[in-house]
């Protein structure tokens, strides 16, 4: 079965520009916009994300399989650059044939471009292909972009979740914004309902225990600064014990 990325290629459909404005259409969504407003920390934490958004949705495309009906098309355009004009002549009939049976865009131009030249000349030969590249190019496109908005709503909604969970946690991400990252790393993981409810409960005890909310800043600069191995730390020395085997 032929893929939606390697139809891009075949085609020269560019689906990296594509990516970019599902991308900037997100990050440009006014909901968003407040948000960055109110925890400019978390815009930068999402900014991070954007490279593993951009790898997900090449992904999409190369697992995403193209329709029977336009992968049958796709093969028959191939085989027909290969023909000369007299051999495309003689196919004719059962490529317009095969247009309407997998109900090309197509089938209708390219029935009206024979119907209407008495002659099939090289040069209407020409035309004939480019324009059937054409319809190719919009109908791939068609489907980069379906499945590309399906992707944004998706990743909307999983913006929309963490937003949520922010929001609920809005007295603590005020007085503490450097959580706001960490916040949105953490909640890039499979969250339950249940489980924003009870970090919501730890945010409101909490809030109301100043000292212990400081000790846990303390812990948690603490534990990252362990995990961060120091340039000129010394090396430690190793010793393995050699059993010889014993004289006679």
């Amino acid at each position: 079965m032929l893929t939606l990325d390697t139809l891009n290629v075949m085609l020269a459909v560019g689906e990296e520009g594509m990516i970019e404005e599902i991308i900037l259409t997100l990050l440009a969504s006014p909901q968003l916009a407040i948000f960055f407003e109110k925890f400019p920390r978390l815009k930068t934490a999402i900014t991070d994300d954007l490279p593993r958004w951009r790898e997900n949705l090449r992904k999409r495309l190369k697992d995403t399989r193209v329709p029977p009906e336009l992968t049958e098309e796709v093969m028959c355009y191939q085989q027909s650059q290969l023909l000369s004009t007299p051999q495309l002549i003689v196919q004719l009939p059962q490529i317009l044939a095969l247009l309407d049976k997998v109900h090309s865009p197509f089938a209708g131009q390219a029935r009206q471009l024979v119907v209407d030249n008495a002659t099939f000349t090289p040069a209407l030969h020409t035309l004939f292909l480019q324009r059937w590249r054409l319809s190719l190019v919009v109908q791939a496109t068609s489907l980069n972009q379906q499945l590309l908005e399906e992707e944004r709503e998706q990743l909307l909604s999983e913006v929309q979740e963490r937003m949520t969970l922010a929001g609920a946690l809005e007295p603590v991400l005020v007085e503490n914004e450097n959580s706001a990252g960490r916040l949105w790393d953490m909640s890039a993981g499979q969250l339950k309902r249940g489980d924003h409810q009870l970090i919501v409960r730890y945010g409101d005890f909490l809030a109301q225990q100043p000292e212990l909310m400081q000790l846990a800043e303390q812990l948690g600069r603490s534990r990252e600064a362990k995990s961060v191995p120091k340039k000129d730390a010394p090396l430690e020395t190793f010793r393995t014990l050699v059993r010889e085997p014993a004289t006679v």
